[in-house]
């Protein structure tokens, strides 16, 4: 039965997602600027520099400060990204000095999914969370865009690297501030694409305390043309003769699959979903056996599951937190 509950769940959020599609071929290609970064992984992800931060405080509710803040992105990725984009909660009465980033989905238009999930149980601890805004979404889309997220996972392979690189880079810039500025610990909670970029960063970002990725992508060339997710996308690629091999090394420096954590195996928790339709069990398993097999949990679930079991998400987050709170 959960199954059979999964797996219309999860149809009927893909078909939901294709009734908006990208009316224009997304596909670019520069060789010359692909080869600026070909293989140079410490190029492409360079640590960023201490960020100037500026605050926009909305209100104080119940001892927690809230609004949005906002520092000069090191990454150039167009007018509209130039300004990296936080919303937070920090705790004005007694923090515990343990930070929170929650990193959204692809195609997210709020950051309903994981606040829903975690907000309420993480103010309970008094910890200070941050919720970051990936590269053309919600107030980061260009206002020709058909929907939040159409130019960050897209046939135009350039933009689509340069997107991964700058949400690794913006993360990177507040972790650095947290460990400089509070000396606090870091945890990273990440669904979906947010789950990718999660995964790249614990493998450039050693200042990360506990790493959770939720239902993550893996491989994006493997999304583009295996998935159903990738449909459109791979319509554009197959439109301009661009093969999957071409891709699969065009897109081999956002792979995390690849690469190795700089920390250790027992602050990673995945989380998959055994009937997810989004991300291929195919594609996460590759990343969990190249990672040595971290602690995970594969759910009788979908992609659906971030909503449909989200006490059992919730519960497993904060025992795995607990846990290594209490050791560490």
């Amino acid at each position: 039965m959960r199954g059979i509950i999964a797996k219309i769940a999860d149809s009927y959020g893909l078909s939901c997602l294709h009734k908006e599609y990208s009316k224009t071929d997304q596909f670019y290609f520069n060789e010359e600027e692909f080869s600026l970064i070909d293989g140079d992984y410490k190029k492409f992800y360079t640590r960023p520099n201490l960020p100037e931060i500026h605050f926009q405080q909305n209100k104080i509710e119940s001892g927690y400060s809230k609004g949005k803040l906002k520092f000069s992105s090191e990454i150039d990725n167009g007018d509209i990204n130039a300004d990296s984009i936080f919303y937070y909660n920090l705790c004005k009465d007694e923090p515990k000095n343990t930070s929170v980033i929650l990193i959204h989905g692809w195609r997210s238009e709020e950051l309903n999914r994981l606040e829903n999930v975690f907000l309420s149980s993480f103010i309970e601890e008094s910890y200070d969370i941050y919720s970051y805004i990936l590269p053309f979404h919600m107030e980061r889309c260009p206002a020709e865009a058909v929907y939040s997220g159409e130019y960050f996972f897209s046939a135009n392979v350039n933009r689509t690297l340069k997107s991964v690189q700058q949400s690794v880079s913006d993360i990177r810039a507040l972790i650095r501030c947290i460990k400089e500025e509070k000396c606090g610990k870091v945890i990273i909670i990440g669904l979906s694409l947010g789950g990718m970029i999660s995964n790249l960063l614990c493998e450039v970002e050693e200042n990360i305390d506990i790493l959770i990725s939720l239902f993550y992508a893996n491989d994006l060339h493997f999304t583009a043309y295996e998935t159903i997710v990738g449909k459109f996308v791979k319509e554009d690629f197959m439109k301009n003769g661009f093969d999957k091999e071409q891709l699969k090394r065009s897109w081999s420096i956002i792979n995390p699959s690849l690469k190795k954590p700089l920390i250790d195996r027992d602050k990673i928790l995945l989380v998959s979903g055994y009937y997810d339709k989004y991300i291929m069990n195919k594609d996460s398993d590759i990343l969990w056996t190249n990672w040595d097999k971290p602690k995970r949990y594969v759910y009788k679930c979908g992609h659906s599951g971030i909503v449909l079991n989200k006490s059992r998400i919730r519960n497993d987050v904060l025992s795995f937190i607990h846990e290594r709170e209490y050791c560490h």
